[in-house]
């Protein structure tokens, strides 16, 4: 009885095994089914996935040892081609929907970090020296750091290098990142 089939087809054993499946084996195999679902739509620390699969294990347990016609083995099979057929579904719906942009707003497809942009809680705030005048304390290629304001920084040329000791403008603050480039006298000049 384990392992001897008794001549029947694919589709009576599938029958079989869920014909007389039982109250308990049939809720214990549709929310695990459910549960690894749920897992695949909003992943997480595992917790709706781990628990789908044991609940689709014990449902096919207590389902197998129940057992009183064909064979247990192409029962266990059958059991688990009917569930992953529902997991696969259940993915390739995710994955249309994830194409089409309506996942989009879900936490398993975010378009941004968590992280605002720009000047947060603890980045110091840089604006203020924007126009300001220093002096390169090391060569530009094209980060280094310079002297500005009596305080050191560490900056970024606009474009190209800059060598050591030259005059810099501050023209640009991004988050952290200063931007500077090398200062033309000309205005005082005139």
């Amino acid at each position: 009885m384990f392992l001897a089939s008794e001549g029947l087809t694919f589709w009576q054993e599938l029958q079989i095994a869920f014909g007389d499946i039982g109250v308990i084996p049939a809720i214990l195999l549709i929310l695990g089914t459910i549960f690894i679902i749920i897992e695949i739509f909003q992943p997480g620390f595992g917790f709706f996935g781990i628990s789908g699969i044991i609940l689709v294990i014990v449902g096919m347990a207590i389902r197998l040892y129940r057992s009183e016609r064909g064979s247990i083995v192409l029962q266990f099979f059958v059991m688990l081609l009917c569930v992953i057929f529902f997991v696969g579904i259940a993915l390739i719906i995710m994955i249309q929907s994830m194409r089409k942009g309506k996942l989009s707003r879900t936490a398993f497809v975010q378009s941004s970090t968590a992280v605002p942009e720009g000047i947060t809680k603890g980045t110091e705030d840089f604006t203020g020296l924007i126009g300001k005048v220093g002096v390169a304390t090391t060569v530009l290629r094209p980060s280094g750091n310079a002297l500005i304001a009596g305080k050191l920084y560490s900056v970024v040329s606009q474009a190209g290098l800059i060598e050591k000791d030259k005059t810099v403008e501050v023209i640009a603050v991004e988050g952290v990142k200063i931007v500077v480039k090398e200062f033309e006298n000309s205005k005082n000049d005139q």
